[in-house]
């Protein structure tokens, strides 16, 4: 019985944790508020003794030069949970998404400030720690017994009217533009800024299953993610004029027009590989 128990425990061992693999902010009207974390995972695997933390700011003020950098704005506990069948775990806590969750939870993300999500082991902390206490950029308190994964979602440098970020793996900037959605690719690793409002086309949502992997990187105007910036792109623009957010709403105003028009002529080319 022993050796069986050890066998166990050491297969257990071997298998990789979960990480991080498609986040949304929010979405444009009509859908607002259509928030999510997904992680990505072996099937079975037990998420007990894990959690998600959202570091951001405490709201009272803007930027860490004001001393609200480090604030934990969310801690969502895992336990009790498993990866299913499918290996995609999705957190989300709105009615209006079509996806269901896996867990029913508030995340705490906030579309109007520089973001970061870890998953984490044995967190002891709570929503409203203040984690890095002299707003330097780098956490005092690490509450937890083990990073596992983390990702930095950045709309603007940090400074003054940005706060501090606290992942290695990092999105944005964005040319100024707020970061609705974000995905991991399956083939790099990396990191990808994906659509301001919520579609249901796959390609560009791929919350609740396994995302597929990349092309290149993407650049600005690349709506169709094949590496460039050309008619496939313009087709999408053309197509999808005048209509309310698509995911060819490059700009993010709500529409699609002559500003997503601009995007794509003036990135026009192959993206930077």
């Amino acid at each position: 019985m022993l050796h069986a128990a050890l066998l166990i425990i050491g297969i257990t061992m071997l298998v990789p944790p979960p990480k991080l693999a498609e986040i949304r902010v929010d979405s444009l009207p009509p859908l607002t508020n259509a928030e999510y974390i997904e992680l990505i995972g072996v099937a079975g695997f037990s998420l007990d003794g894990f959690s998600i933390v959202v570091i951001g700011d405490d709201d009272s003020a803007i930027g860490p030069a004001l001393g609200n950098s480090g604030v934990l704005e969310a801690v969502i506990s895992l336990d009790g949970q498993m990866i299913p069948a499918d290996r995609s775990f999705l957190i989300h806590a709105s009615p209006a998404l079509p996806m269901k969750a896996d867990l029913d939870a508030i995340t705490g993300l906030d579309d109007a400030d520089n973001l970061t999500v870890l998953l984490v082991r044995q967190c002891k902390a709570h929503a409203g720690d203040d984690l890095d206490l002299d707003n330097d950029g780098v956490l005092d308190i690490e509450p937890w017994s083990e990073l596992i994964d983390g990702v930095s979602i950045m709309w603007g440098a940090p400074g003054v009217h940005s706060e501090w970020t606290y992942a290695s793996a990092q999105v944005g900037p964005n040319g100024g533009f707020f970061i609705f959605q974000t995905r991991r690719c399956l083939d790099t690793d990396a990191w990808r800024i994906g659509s301001f409002a919520y579609s249901a086309d796959a390609t560009a949502e791929t919350a609740g299953a396994v995302n597929p992997p990349c092309v290149g990187s993407l650049c600005m105007g690349d709506i169709n993610q094949d590496a460039a910036v050309d008619a496939g792109d313009l087709s999408l623009v053309l197509a999808h004029w005048g209509q309310l957010g698509t995911v060819a709403d490059i700009d993010g105003d709500g529409v699609v027009g002559a500003g997503d028009l601009s995007i794509v002529l003036a990135y026009w080319g192959a993206c930077d590989l």
